[in-house]
C-alpha cells in the first residue's frame, strides 16, 4: 500500500480495501479464465460508516497499483437526465489515450447516443403502446414520443416503423459497446467501476443507474462496486416500484456478493468526524488528559446517543466553537449535555440546564442525564504519585456545573476537588479573567455560556 492514501483512517477501511481489492483480483481473474461475466460487489454500511471515504480512498490505492478506475459519485451527478453519459464519462476517462484504448474510447462515443436513446425513458402515450406493444415502448426514449407528437403527420405505420428502428439501432449499438468494451479490455488488467451514494440519489436515477450498469458493463474483466446502505437502497427501488415490491431480490440481480462493513467502534467515529467537520482542538479545553475527541466519545455513550445523533450533535459543536470568543478554551464537556438535550428535543431538559432556573428538576432528566461513570481516572496524591484509587467523572455532574456557572456566573470560586468540579472552576477562571478582566465590581459577572441556551438553538436550526 502506497504511504499516505489511508492518512487519517480513523475507522480502518484500509483494512477492508486490501481484503477486497485481493478478493475481486482473484474473482475476476476466475471469471475471465472460464469466460464468465463481470464481477459485482455491493458494499453496504449504514450512514457513518465511512463509505464514502472508502471508495475515494480505494480508487486511489487500485490506481497507485496500475489499474483503471472510473469513479462515479452518483448523488453528485443525478440531476441529469440520464446517467448513462456520467458513467461513461468517468470510464472514458480511466481508459486513457493509447493504443486499443484510444480506439474504444472512439467507438464508445459513437455510440453514446443511440445507447442513451435505447436505455431513455419508455413512452408514455397509450397510443404508442398500442401501436408498437407495451415491452418495446419500455425500451424508446421519451424524446422519439415528443418529435411525432409535435410533428402530428405521421401515420401510425410510420411512426411505429421510425420508432422500432430506433430501437434495433439503440440495441446494436449497445452490443457493440459491451463487444468493443470486452475487446478492449481483453488481456489487460480489470477495469473497476465504482458508484458512490447510489442510496441518496433520486429513485429513478439509482433504478436506472443500475440497469445501466448491468446491461453496459457487466462483461468479463470489468469489476463493478457499488457503496450503498441496502436497506435505504431497498426503499428507494420501493418508492419506483410500490411499496410492495421485493426490492431485496431485485438487488440480487445486480451483485454477485455483499460485503458489510463492521459497525464504527464509537472513539473511532468521533475522531473521524472531528477532522472532517475541521474542529480545532486549540479552541477546545482538554480533559483531565483525556483526548478531546475521547471525551466526547464517552459522554455520547452516558447520553445513548446514535451515530447519527453524534454527528448532528458534532456540527452544533463546531458551530458554538467557531462563533464564541476565541480567547476562551470552550467548555465542550459544559456544554455538551445540553447540546445532545436540544438535538434529542428534550426542550425541558434542555430550557432546565441552560435557562429556567426556578422549575423543578423535569421529569426524566436522571435517565437522560445519567450518573453512570463515563470516565474513571487515576488520583494522585500532592507529590503527583497515583494513590491507586479511581476518581469518577459522569455526565450529570458535568451538566450541573453547566448549570451552575449559567445560573450564578463566574465570580465566586467552585471549590470542589472533583473531577468535573476542577473543570468547570479551570473555565470559570478563564471566562472570569477574559470576559470581566478579572474584576468584579457590582451586579451579576455572566458567564460567556449565559447565551447558549439561543447559540444551540441557532447552530440547531443551521445544522438541519
Amino acid at each position: 500500500m502506497v504511504a499516505g492514501i489511508w492518512d487519517g483512517d480513523f475507522l480502518h477501511r484500509k483494512d477492508d480495501a486490501e481484503f477486497l481489492i485481493d478478493y475481486l483480483l482473484r474473482r475476476n481473474k476466475f471469471a475471465v479464465d472460464v469466460g464468465d461475466r463481470g464481477t459485482s460487489i455491493n458494499v453496504t454500511a449504514p450512514w457513518g460508516a465511512g463509505k464514502t471515504f472508502f471508495v475515494n480512498r480505494m480508487a486511489e490505492q487500485l490506481r497507485a497499483n496500475g489499474l483503471k478506475v472510473a469513479l462515479v459519485d452518483a448523488w453528485r451527478d443525478d440531476h441529469a437526465e440520464d446517467p448513462i453519459f456520467a458513467v461513461m464519462s468517468a470510464v472514458l476517462k480511466a481508459l486513457g489515450q493509447t493504443g486499443k484504448k484510444a480506439s474504444l474510447k472512439r467507438a464508445l462515443k459513437k455510440n453514446a447516443g443511440k445507447i442513451a436513446i435505447r436505455a431513455g425513458k419508455g413512452l408514455i402515450s397509450r397510443g404508442a403502446a398500442f401501436v408498437i406493444g407495451q415491452s418495446a415502448v419500455e425500451g424508446i426514449a421519451e424524446e422519439v414520443v415528443k418529435s411525432v407528437t409535435d410533428a402530428g403527420l405521421e401515420s401510425a405505420n410510420d411512426y411505429a416503423e421510425r420508432a422500432l428502428r430506433m430501437f434495433d439501432e439503440g440495441q446494436e449499438a449497445i452490443d457493440d459497446f459491451r463487444r468493443r468494451l470486452a475487446e478492449g479490455i481483453k488481456g489487460q488488467p480489470p477495469l473497476f467501476v465504482i458508484v458512490d451514494e447510489l442510496d441518496r440519489c433520486r429513485p429513478t436515477y439509482a433504478v436506472a443507474l443500475l440497469e445501466r450498469i448491468k446491461h453496459l458493463f457487466d462483461v468479463p474483466n470489468v469489476v463493478f462496486i457499488a457503496a450503498t446502505h441496502s436497506d435505504q437502497l431497498a426503499e428507494t427501488i420501493k418508492a419506483v416500484y410500490g411499496q410492495g415490491f421485493d426490492a431485496e431480490r431485485y438487488l440480487l440481480r445486480f451483485f454477485d456478493r455483499t460485503y458489510s462493513f463492521d459497525e464504527p467502534i464509537l472513539d473511532q467515529f468521533v475522531a473521524a468526524r472531528w477532522v472532517s467537520l475541521g474542529f480545532d482542538s486549540n479552541r477546545v479545553m482538554e480533559f483531565g488528559g483525556v483526548s478531546r475527541t475521547d471525551s466526547i466519545a464517552g459522554m455520547a455513550a452516558g447520553l445513548g446517543l446514535s451515530l447519527r445523533d453524534i454527528d448532528q450533535c458534532l456540527g452544533v459543536l463546531w458551530s458554538i466553537i467557531e462563533l464564541s470568543d476565541n480567547r476562551i478554551e470552550f467548555p465542550m464537556l459544559l456544554a455538551f449535555p445540553a447540546i445532545a438535550a436540544y438535538q434529542q428535543r428534550r426542550m425541558s431538559i434542555f430550557e432546565f440546564l441552560t435557562r429556567d432556573w426556578e422549575s423543578p428538576t423535569p421529569d426524566g432528566y436522571q435517565g437522560f442525564i445519567s450518573k453512570r461513570p463515563i470516565y474513571a481516572l487515576d488520583q494522585t496524591n500532592k507529590f503527583g504519585n497515583r494513590t491507586g484509587n479511581k476518581e469518577t467523572a459522569s455526565t450529570y455532574d458535568f451538566a450541573g456545573f453547566l448549570r451552575r456557572i449559567v445560573h450564578y456566573g463566574v465570580a465566586n470560586r467552585i471549590d470542589e476537588s472533583s473531577l468535573a468540579g476542577q473543570y468547570a472552576e479551570t473555565f470559570r477562571q478563564k471566562d472570569f479573567i477574559v470576559t470581566h478582566s478579572n474584576t468584579y465590581r457590582s451586579g451579576e459577572a455572566h458567564s460567556s455560556l449565559r447565551n447558549l441556551n439561543v447559540m444551540i438553538r441557532k447552530a440547531g436550526r443551521l445544522s438541519a
